[in-house]
């Protein structure tokens, strides 16, 4: 196996071992196939990356990759560091063996885990998140309601639309609640269903400026067969593709492969790993009219937001499960406890065992707020609620919550 001499010299005198006690945000990453293991620190100053370091465990190639990555990111701005590629870690080393090359993956993708973990949690300050649901399948009173879910964030400064219901009621409960939808710096669409979706070109008319945040497969044609019945197309309607797409030339539309900060403790999880075998995100979802291919939603994402009281984890319908959204947030976060979650939680059809098992969860998570919705399902809401009576509250449209 022959390595460059650039490999050589950062395997034989590897730079920035070590830790940093009083880091800015900590990542790992590992290959548990080939055993190569690592954990960055970061220390941040003005958005900068000031210092790195880390420990690894693996072969030299793992060990040069890890030691290039530092001194390319130091000095860099964050959202640069962030974009830092496993080929250009390889190509700075002069590359590397074929079979070797997946261990540069380690060092990039260890430091974007810190990257990300930092812009969560490094933008504390003493600021307050207000919530109203613009739509939900309930409503109070003197509001109307619809299958769909929309909320209005105002949090650090910013106005974000998280999904925009299946029409235009959206406007109408909007300007009851005294939302100005042309305020909206960012729309996010938890996924591509029709229910998130279908007010999006209203929404757009108003909130030109917006930059939109979505998955790449959000707007793509997906059906639903349920109960024998003939299949029903379930996308985003045509005319707000076409809302999007003419948004796409003007840069206001960001497409989320992978996690995707937005504001100062503001981040978009991108697709969610599903690990838990008791979560069943399946369904009736199909890519195709004939309802023979199977659609994993895997557009599928949660918005995450740190708050001086803890981590908030906001939901669209958690195709991915609840649970998997959870694990995946405290990971992303580097918290092990959730302030609140609010939303769909798609339990709709959930065993009692699920439930439970989800309850747990919740339990070990130390949730203090929950708001669940939509998807979530009338015996899943009530066993919650019998769980976290104090804890749970009314999520219907007109609902505004102060967290």
């Amino acid at each position: 196996m022959q390595y460059t001499d650039k490999v050589l010299e950062h395997f034989t005198n590897p730079c920035n071992i070590g830790e940093i006690l009083d880091a800015d945000g900590v990542g790992n990453s590992g290959s548990p196939e080939c055993g190569d293991t690592l954990r960055v620190w970061i220390k941040v100053e003005n958005e900068h990356l000031v210092d790195i370091k880390y420990r690894v465990f693996g072969c030299p190639a793992a060990v040069a990759c890890c030691s290039m990555m530092t001194e390319l990111a130091t000095g860099m701005h964050v959202d640069e560091a962030a974009e830092l590629t496993d080929d250009q870690v390889a190509e700075a080393l002069g590359g590397l063996p074929e079979q070797k090359y997946h261990c540069s993956n380690i060092a990039a993708s260890g430091l974007y885990d810190a990257i990300m973990s930092y812009a969560l949690k490094s933008h504390r300050q003493d600021k307050t998140l207000f919530l109203s649901v613009l739509v939900e399948n309930t409503a109070t009173e003197g509001f109307s309601s619809e299958h769909g879910l929309s909320f209005w964030i105002e949090y650090g400064g910013k106005h974000i639309l998280f999904d925009t219901g299946q029409s235009d009621l959206i406007l109408r409960n909007a300007k009851k609640l005294n939302v100005d939808l042309s305020q909206a710096d960012a729309i996010v669409l938890s996924h591509g269903h029709y229910d998130h979706t279908g007010g999006l070109k209203e929404v757009l008319e108003k909130a030109s400026e917006a930059m939109i945040y979505l998955h790449p497969d959000a707007p793509k044609v997906r059906y639903s067969c349920k109960h024998g019945k003939p299949p029903r197309q379930i996308s985003m309607p045509q005319a707000c593709c076409q809302s999007l797409s003419d948004a796409v030339p003007k840069g206001k539309v960001v497409y989320t492969e992978k996690p995707e900060r937005i504001y100062p403790g503001v981040m978009l999880t991108g697709p969610i790993p599903r690990i838990m075998n008791y979560e069943d995100t399946g369904g009736a979802f199909y890519n195709d009219f004939e309802c023979t291919i199977s659609d994993g939603i895997v557009d599928d994402q949660a918005l995450l937001i740190d708050t001086p009281k803890g981590l908030v984890v906001v939901l669209g319908c958690a195709h991915s499960g609840v649970v998997n959204t959870l694990r995946y947030a405290a990971k992303l976060s580097g918290q092990r406890q959730v302030y609140a979650v609010i939303g769909g939680a798609h339990l709709l059809n959930a065993s009692n065992e699920r439930i439970e098992k989800t309850i747990e969860v919740f339990k070990n998570y130390r949730l203090q707020k929950i708001g669940l919705a939509h998807c979530t399902g009338d015996k899943a809401v009530k066993k919650i609620e019998t769980a976290f009576p104090e804890q749970c509250f009314v999520c219907s449209a007109g609902a505004q919550i102060k967290l």
